[in-house]
């Protein structure tokens, strides 16, 4: 081998030596850091939390442009997420889980026990079932230790003796070394208003608005009890339900809460180290 084709061979090795180290770096410096994406997913809803090196997903949009924000926000050759919260079963915020349910391995699956029965569901858990994936079945109050001052809180609103409606959902409120998220699902007013009642802390420096920004959600008395820095809207450009409500819009402006639109920001991540 010439002298030319040694200086070649060493710069190849330096490249790739580069490339996987800075793989390496990358990959260390995330076990550690805090970031949250709400993905645009058009009208529906799809948040990602990486806590710890723990990835957890909550809801998974429409369809499979989910795959997608995923492939923006995750390194090519990572496929595995830790845990999948579905905060209930209507198709915008779980239609996108089918195919990614093909492409990743999934650890741990959390959704409302006894959850009324329809496609999508039957569907999920048939992947589920097959791949062997833990199946917890949300049925009053659970508290994920994620490590290093960091737990995730969940609720299933019906312990807060609200009637039956296909729009509860999950409450889930992420604490992060100083940092606070809470997710609200499509819950409406009846759920805000129990919850203003119950003791379980909802205040949070940024909430991603409940059901899309609508009229039926979002009420000034929990606005203020939640007392956000940040709002996030998740919500489809030109939707046909009008998302978000200019009414609510126009409360968190006299509220002076940041507000952050997946409608005309894309998907906005939120990243603390």
């Amino acid at each position: 081998m010439n002298m030319s084709n040694i200086r070649k061979n060493i710069k190849k090795f330096v490249i790739f030596l580069a490339i996987a180290l800075s793989s390496f770096f990358v990959a260390s410096s995330e076990d550690n850091m805090l970031e949250v994406s709400f993905f645009d997913v058009g009208q529906g809803d799809s948040s990602f939390i990486r806590a710890n090196g723990t990835d957890i997903l909550i809801d998974g949009g429409p369809d499979n442009t989910l795959l997608s924000r995923l492939g923006e926000t995750l390194l090519y050759s990572d496929r595995s997420i830790d845990i999948i919260i579905i905060s209930h079963f209507h198709d915008d915020h779980v239609t996108g889980l089918g195919e990614l349910l093909n492409r990743y391995q999934v650890s741990n699956l959390i959704y409302l026990k006894d959850s009324k029965t329809n496609h999508a569901l039957e569907y999920i858990l048939e992947r589920v079932n097959d791949e062997n994936i833990n199946i917890i079945a949300l049925d009053g109050e659970k508290t994920i230790n994620l490590g290093d001052d960091c737990y995730m809180k969940l609720l299933d609103p019906r312990i807060l003796g609200i009637k039956e409606d296909d729009n509860n959902s999950i409450v889930s409120r992420l604490d992060c070394r100083g940092e606070s998220f809470l997710f609200s699902g499509d819950n409406e007013r009846v759920v805000e208003k129990a919850l203003l009642q119950y003791d379980w802390g909802i205040e949070a420096d940024t909430f991603k608005a409940s059901h899309h920004g609508s009229r039926t959600s979002n009420s000034e008395a929990f606005l203020k009890k939640v007392n956000p820095k940040k709002v996030i809207i998740s919500s489809g450009e030109g939707n046909k339900f009008n998302h978000p409500s200019e009414e609510v819009i126009e409360r968190l402006n006299s509220l002076e809460i940041e507000i952050y639109r997946t409608d005309m920001q894309g998907s906005i991540r939120l990243r603390e180290h």
